[in-house]
């Protein structure tokens, strides 16, 4: 037999129970919108019976129910999903990464607008054809050394801005870096609080909520496997090497010139991310040759450069060239020498054509002297055919880095890939977007809090924390009756 005061012990288990049950959706409403916020429920479960002899029976004792518990906060988590949704979000890193890098190239050459190298290229162009028509027109002289000057300020600005994003690149692969290190840090700090939660009979929620955002935000930068430890913990590995192993965190560490990445001193290899992204836009060496978009790019501006200046000095400095000093000094002596002058020359050594895009000028010579442009081929005042030569060679094919076509041409077919490149890119960083979205729009359906669900919850449980009250309340009607009634 029991006494009165066991439904006493019942009552006060059922209101303590669901009072936390309903603390628990309190908890889950506050932090509907926190991100990375993973919802709780508190699971009830009945509480050891007790065993009461019955003579009814014979041996075999009955048992009476004790009432309820809070036997834990479980975590609604899926665990597959995560490893999805952190797969998935390498390769929106990745792309996303090497979308927005591309795209700032693309704004260095500025072919949208009316500026362009194309624009300068045309606008060259038309001034040696004037300058053809009129040879004699100092106007058209300074005209056509405005045009180079700015031709050759077009390259250079393609040259510079093409470092600059080199070195924005390498800072912000430097920066993600040192995330990736500060990540694996935290991640092995957690790693411990929640071992020691665990073992003290506690459940780190909280804790493994604020691990999972860091996880994610590290696959975003790394492609990184995760697999579960003892009590709790997990560890992260890059390239099958562990980043992360219980409560110690290793060394991330990436070499700039080489793209080689290293943990702790052993050599990994990148297989998606923004690191990867960025690297592969940026450019390394691999065996002495330096590959990536930024590289590519710049020798081939190099040598759309080169080739402009080679072309344009072989005409200006040919056998034939005269400018107007020459022939005036021709006709008091049809033998005296001819200048040949460049037209474009080294910035670092103006007597020298110029190495490459970022060294490119007009020469200050014909800036000064803008009479010395070497406009005709004979002794004739006005004949223009020099210049008329110096307009057709930007228009005809030639051999540019074993590729046959016309200076415009091959700049053409710079831009046009850049173009699909970075087309290739967006549309990619929109698809792996939409998916990495989906997985956690899945992620949330399971994980994240439904406020008209938590709603019924509370409804539920205070419904049944009413219902406890009322039953304690009737047993203590009882316990009154009984003592009252005794005296």
């Amino acid at each position: 037999m029991y006494s009165t005061f066991h439904g006493l012990e019942i009552g006060k288990r059922a209101i303590l129970s669901q009072q936390t049950a309903l603390s628990t959706t309190g908890h889950n409403i506050a932090n509907a919108n926190t991100k990375g916020y993973t919802r709780q429920e508190a699971v009830l479960q009945a509480t050891l019976p007790l065993a009461s002899p019955n003579p009814n029976n014979g041996t075999i004792p009955m048992q009476m129910g004790t009432g309820v518990e809070v036997s834990e906060f479980r975590r609604i988590r899926e665990s597959y999903l995560d490893r999805q949704f952190q797969n998935e979000q390498k390769e929106a890193g990745y792309w996303e990464a090497k979308a927005s890098a591309l795209s700032n190239i693309e704004n260095v050459f500025n072919e949208l607008g009316d500026s362009g190298l194309t624009s300068s290229l045309n606008t060259f162009w038309q001034g040696l054809q004037e300058l053809s028509k009129q040879p004699e027109n100092l106007s058209a002289r300074v005209v056509v050394v405005a045009n180079g000057k700015e031709l050759a300020g077009q390259l250079n600005e393609i040259y510079t801005g093409l470092e600059q994003n080199e070195t924005f690149l390498a800072d912000q692969l430097t920066g993600k870096t040192n995330e990736i290190n500060t990540i694996a840090n935290e991640v092995a700090g957690l790693n411990l609080k929640i071992a020691q939660n665990i073992g003290g009979g506690k459940q780190p929620n909280d804790l493994m909520d604020r691990r999972d955002v860091l996880l994610d935000q590290l696959s975003k930068l790394v492609d990184i496997q995760v697999t579960p430890a003892q009590n709790g913990r997990v560890d992260v590995s890059i390239g099958g090497e562990k980043l992360v192993e219980g409560n110690n965190a290793s060394t991330f560490t990436f070499d700039l010139q080489t793209g080689g990445a290293k943990i702790a001193g052993t050599d990994i290899e990148l297989a998606g991310g923004e690191i990867k992204g960025l690297l592969e836009t940026r450019g390394f060496t691999v065996n002495g040759t330096t590959v990536g978009s930024i590289p590519d790019l710049r020798a081939k501006i190099d040598l759309l450069a080169v080739t402009i200046a080679d072309s344009m000095n072989a005409i200006h400095a040919g056998a034939e060239a005269r400018n107007l000093d020459d022939i005036q000094a021709r006709s008091a002596d049809p033998n005296a020498p001819l200048e040949k002058l460049l037209f474009f020359v080294d910035k670092d050594d103006p007597t020298q054509p110029p190495k490459n895009a970022g060294s490119m000028m007009i020469n200050p010579v014909l800036v000064d002297f803008p009479s010395k442009v070497a406009a005709a081929s004979s002794d004739t005042i006005g004949d223009g055919s020099n210049a008329k030569a110096m307009g057709e060679a930007l228009f005809q094919k030639m051999n540019i880095g074993g590729t046959n076509a016309t200076i415009g041409d091959f700049y053409k077919g710079i831009i046009g890939q850049l173009g699909t490149e970075v087309q290739t890119a967006q549309q990619s960083s929109e698809n792996a977007t939409k998916i990495v979205q989906q997985l956690d729009n899945r992620r949330q359906s399971v994980s994240g809090v439904s406020i008209d669900e938590e709603l019924t919850n509370m409804v539920r449980y205070q419904q049944a924390y009413n219902a406890a009250a009322r039953y304690v309340s009737a047993v203590n009607d009882l316990l009154n009756t009984l003592i009252n009634g005794m005296k």
